[in-house]
């Protein structure tokens, strides 16, 4: 007896409508805020939300960063990057400053002291900051809107003990002032 089967999944999935997604979900997962640079003939950063510790042995982060960024660009051509950590007490012309402009009309380390350098030779942040990292392009992803770079550390410093500003918080206390 021969037997036919049916193939349930195209008439499952065909009279079901797509799943709405809600972007504001995507805020509510938990990460922080952080300031990623990068030099290559000028000093150049930019605001992130995108970066977690990956491995332990060797240390690596992983961060993401918008595609038409100019830090983007510079990582990918430089190979290293620096992560600073911002607090809970960073404030809004700190994020405006590194989050709001390009790179490619402004220069925007101009007049902002609260800065040293790392051995990497790239800044990062003395102030509204609790750690920083430097670290070496180990890897990079094409995620599309985003590219992903796993980053092997080679420096890294506890700046303070303030806490870490989450996005949560930006949006719920820092953005929403302004």
């Amino acid at each position: 007896m021969v037997r036919h089967s049916r193939a349930c999944w195209p008439a499952t999935f065909a009279t079901k409508p797509t799943p709405k997604i809600d972007s504001k979900a995507a805020r509510k997962l938990t990460y922080g805020l952080f300031l990623l640079s990068s030099k290559d003939e000028k000093d150049n950063g930019c605001i992130i939300n995108s970066c977690i510790q990956a491995a332990s042995d060797p240390l690596r982060l992983i961060i993401c960063c918008q595609m038409g960024n100019l830090t983007r660009e510079t990582i990918e051509k430089t190979g290293v990057f620096n992560v600073s950590v911002l607090t809970e007490d960073v404030d809004f012309d700190t994020v405006r400053r590194f989050g709001m402009q390009s790179g490619r009309d402004v220069d925007k380390f101009e007049g902002f002291t609260a800065v040293e350098r790392s051995a990497n030779g790239l800044y990062y942040l003395t102030e509204q900051a609790n750690a920083m990292f430097s670290c070496k392009v180990t890897e990079k992803i094409d995620l599309g809107s985003h590219m992903m770079f796993v980053g092997e550390v080679t420096e890294a410093k506890v700046l303070g003990g303030d806490k870490s500003c989450t996005y949560d918080h930006y949006q719920s206390n820092i953005k929403k002032r302004f």
